[in-house]
């Protein structure tokens, strides 16, 4: 690298040194090969299912250039990720001076947020994507260092990191509890992570996604990226028509709550996925759906099992917001 580290790369599996050879890193007993100074620790990902994960959301952002501008992470993804990780854009001061390490960073989208307040700014993403995220600092002054590798194995020495972040990830694993317990062994005491978890839905929806993602997550991410336009399509059009509906009571046995809903937002909140949202256009709309549907994993989760994690793995929990789709987390290591 052309500044000199805080936080060194060690060998995964041994968490051994590891030196530079030939574009490779190079341990005892291990060799991983470097792309553009990014290095590959996930290439022995043996797990089906995780292989899946691994090579849809590898599809997913490299294929699609969502918030890889200035311009689109401004419009696209900075308000969405915000109101996600349940904080303001003040509430990211205290990521300042820190070294940071994001979980799940993908091709990027989302690095800017931390990367631009942190003393050392590390990012890690199981899938290819990660070749993609060092363009998005191009127009900032920041050394950001990425590494494809599986969050269950992190390159990095316990104790490392003052914040871990992860928006979104750690219910895309074989275990989102033993993938929290995981990362949080690279945290500092006194150290913080932040995270976002899917939670339960009401029972129709999650059968119907459980049902949907049946029928699509064996198939190829290019015929799927066709087939969830129906999808997309229809909720465009639920949108479009404008349909407000009223449930005079709440329907209890379906978690069903009486007021009065658009229908497009209804239909999505209780029966099945289907996203649509104006911001975006029918192909970010479109991601979002296959986002959902197309992995093998995608856990939900409930506010007692996350208040049961965080006891058992003695983290102090700051906050748990509850959302729409999920839950954001913030949880002090003591």
């Amino acid at each position: 690298m052309t500044f000199e580290r805080i936080i060194p790369w060690v060998d995964p599996f041994t968490n051994k040194p590891l030196k530079e050879e030939n574009n490779y890193l190079v341990g005892e007993n291990s060799k991983y090969p470097l792309i553009n100074q990014i290095p590959n620790f996930a290439e022995s990902v043996t797990n089906k299912e995780q292989k899946q994960v691994q090579e849809s959301f590898g599809e997913k952002w490299t294929k699609s250039d969502i918030a890889q501008s200035d311009e689109s992470y401004e419009i696209k993804m900075k308000q969405i990720a915000l109101d996600v990780m349940g904080i303001t854009e003040e509430d990211l001061k205290i990521f300042e001076n820190k070294t940071v390490l994001e979980v799940g960073c993908g091709s990027g989208g989302t690095v800017r947020m931390w990367a631009a307040k942190a003393k050392e700014f590390h990012g890690v993403d199981i899938s290819k994507a990660v070749y993609k995220a060092p363009n998005v600092l191009k127009s900032y002054e920041i050394n950001g260092v990425f590494a494809q590798a599986d969050l269950n194995n992190l390159p990095y020495e316990n104790n490392s990191f003052d914040i871990i972040v992860s928006a979104g990830v750690l219910h895309h694993t074989p275990d989102t509890k033993i993938s929290l317990k995981n990362i949080i062994t690279k945290i500092k005491p006194k150290g913080k992570c932040l995270f976002y978890i899917y939670k339960m839905k009401a029972p129709l929806r999650e059968y119907a996604d459980d049902f949907i993602r049946s029928k699509v997550s064996d198939l190829p991410y290019d015929v799927v990226w066709e087939k969830m336009k129906e999808i997309t399509t229809f909720a465009k059009s639920l949108h479009d028509q404008n349909i407000t509906i009223k449930i005079p009571e709440d329907v209890e046995v379906l978690e069903i709550k009486k007021g009065e809903y658009d229908l497009q937002r209804f239909i999505y909140q209780y029966f099945f996925k289907c996203y649509w949202n104006d911001i975006r256009d029918f192909e970010d709309s479109n991601l979002v759906n296959i986002d959902w549907y197309h992995p093998k994993f995608s856990w939900r989760h409930t506010e007692i099992e996350i208040k049961n994690w965080c006891k058992e793995f003695n983290l102090r929990i700051e906050y748990i917001k509850e959302s729409e789709s999920g839950y954001s987390c913030l949880v002090e290591k003591l």
